[in-house]
């Protein structure tokens, strides 16, 4: 059952629950019907929960962080391609000999094929965050398979390949969502570090926010895109970010390099 569905039951259960205490049609001095409506409450906000935490595994498997010893991030950006601000992302990337993952909203990849092909060019990994960045949540089976599918057609159309992960909007998610993605052979991808960039809070409090967080195995959600919204925050952000975090001694890879630490292991 999808989780709309479930907060609906629930919702149904808690007003029958209320009506029935409010008449007291089961005149028990427990307020059988209160109890129950609070106990529907609780278990919803358990399932909104955790189709919102990122490091959640509540609804299936998410990476969004590696156990590792090695001093090792991945640098994550969202929303692209952006044609005011990838490009120049892309060249502290290259100056700084950095290689990222970049998950990228389909209608924003046939707008800007030649930043896709760069990105791919320049060694970064590249990543599916569906056709209109909606709330997946919301959506019926159908119109999930489609954003996915859609996005993962447009990307081979110009790299060559599909994409094998994929970061759901928001990082939103509940069983059917992973479920549609595990049968696409895809890694659901979420993260470890956010500074709310997209808040454009500060470059030094994205900065600070990112670098206090950061530990071994870090995935860090960093932001490109999103419409008309400024991102030279997160452009100057990302510079310091990574003079900071080499300085520390750490190393920058991709996610499914990082992933593939785990799997060696094994």
């Amino acid at each position: 059952m999808r989780l709309i569905s479930m907060l609906g039951f629930l919702t149904v259960i808690v007003l029958t629950c209320l009506i029935v205490d409010y008449f007291q049609v089961l005149r028990r001095p427990a307020r059988l019907g209160l109890g129950l409506a609070v106990t529907c409450i609780v278990v919803g906000v358990i399932l909104v929960v955790n189709a919102v935490l990122p490091d959640s595994q509540f609804y299936g498997a998410v990476f969004s962080e590696q156990d590792t010893l090695d001093k090792v991030v991945a640098l994550t950006f969202d929303d692209g391609p952006n044609p005011s601000y990838t490009g120049q992302l892309l060249d502290i990337l290259r100056d700084n000999g950095v290689h990222a993952t970049f998950f990228l909203i389909g209608r924003h990849v046939t707008e800007a094929p030649e930043l896709v092909s760069r990105i791919a060019a320049e060694g970064h990994q590249i990543g599916n965050h569906t056709y209109n960045h909606l709330d997946l949540l919301k959506l019926d089976r159908r119109t999930v398979e489609a954003e996915i599918d859609k996005t993962n057609e447009a990307i081979a159309a110009i790299t060559g390949s599909k994409p094998v992960l994929i970061r759901p909007p928001h990082g939103f998610r509940d069983a059917a969502v992973l479920g549609i993605i595990r049968d696409r052979g895809m890694v659901p991808v979420e993260w470890s570090v956010a500074s709310r960039d997209w808040t454009n809070p500060g470059v030094a409090i994205i900065v600070r926010r990112t670098v206090q967080q950061v530990k071994n195995g870090s995935i860090i959600l960093l932001h490109d895109g999103a419409g008309d919204v400024s991102r030279a925050q997160t452009i100057e952000a990302t510079r310091r970010i990574i003079q900071e975090l080499k300085g520390r001694g750490y190393r920058f890879v991709t996610v499914g390099e990082l992933l593939a630490m785990g799997e060696n292991r094994q």
